[in-house]
């Protein structure tokens, strides 16, 4: 579960503003970003911005192409996120002749790392075709939870090829979330995890000072979520901390779009899941045939929180 190159990762979004999944390397579904509720410092938008263009500066333009300010036919904002105060967005606009094959020419040079993950197209009365062609890429840094790269081309009305180059990028405060070790951690997997009859088969470890302090140190490195919701989701874990017989932080993980939803009495906070670091701890806690619907969702890991 990763972020970067946002794909499908077996449920359909609706709204999702931080399942990097485009870093991810995942197949890629449409999601639509809410607004942000938190105002973003500018040091952290400045940061993103310059990273979009960076992306953007790295992506194979052919020869023949020359940019442009407009194009004749305005051709759209394309990519896997809506318009968010989480994303971070850049853009080109070229002409270019029609015997270019833009398509070709990107699968030919690809820059390290990246890969085609989304094609397609899509017709309009009274208008050319636009033609897609989407990429998932590894954005390494501990801010991002998605980046994309994406192609649009159509014919122009005045016989020449128009061709839009979009990047989208979600880039976020780093949080580092403490979680609690001295009082009794237990975390909860499920033997069997289902969107229709909900999770079952509960099986609860209650961590030694050790086994809490090695998951405390996976959680401070998950990324902030930044917001979104999926059609379809199902529970994975809990985590419990309990003191003098109360619960003083809790946090629950699902599947889709993935996030450890955090609750206690300091904040409320919602960090992205899909950290395979995260993941490999929290299966080597349970004992072998049991919490094996969690075992099996958490699978849909990203290697690295990097992406």
């Amino acid at each position: 579960m990763t972020p970067s190159s946002r794909p499908t990762v077996g449920r359909s979004v609706l709204i999702a503003a931080a399942l990097g999944v485009a870093c991810l390397g995942l197949p890629s579904t449409s999601l639509a970003a809410p607004a942000t509720t938190t105002t973003l410092p500018t040091s952290i938008v400045v940061a993103g911005n310059a990273y979009a263009q960076h992306l953007l500066d790295a992506q194979p333009i052919p020869s023949d192409a020359r940019e442009v300010a407009s194009l004749p036919t305005p051709l759209a904002a394309n990519g896997d996120v809506g318009a968010s105060a989480d994303v971070r967005q850049s853009h080109r606009l070229y002409l270019l002749p029609l015997s270019v094959s833009v398509n070709q020419f990107v699968r030919v040079h690809l820059p390290a790392g990246e890969k085609v993950t989304e094609t397609g197209s899509g017709n309009a009365p009274n208008a050319y075709p636009v033609y897609n062609l989407g990429l998932s890429l590894t954005c390494v840094s501990p801010h991002i939870t998605f980046c994309g790269v994406y192609y649009q081309t159509t014919e122009a009305k005045n016989g020449e090829q128009e061709l839009r180059v979009d990047v989208e990028v979600i880039y976020l405060p780093i949080l580092h979330v403490q979680m609690p070790t001295s009082g009794v951690v237990t975390v909860t997997g499920f033997g069997r995890t289902s969107l229709v009859d909900g999770s079952s088969d509960p099986t609860s470890v209650v961590l030694t000072h050790h086994q809490a302090l090695t998951l405390r140190s996976v959680v401070a490195e998950l990324k902030d979520f930044g917001g979104g919701v999926c059609m379809e989701d199902s529970l994975m874990l809990k985590i419990s901390v309990e003191k003098d017989g109360n619960v003083v932080w809790g946090a629950t993980a699902d599947e889709c779009p993935g996030v450890l939803a955090i609750t206690s009495a300091k904040a409320n906070l919602s960090l992205y899941d899909r950290s395979c670091s995260f993941w490999h701890v929290v299966d080597a806690f349970f004992a072998s045939g049991t919490a094996n619907g969690t075992k099996s969702d958490s699978k849909v890991c990203v290697d690295s929180q990097d992406g």
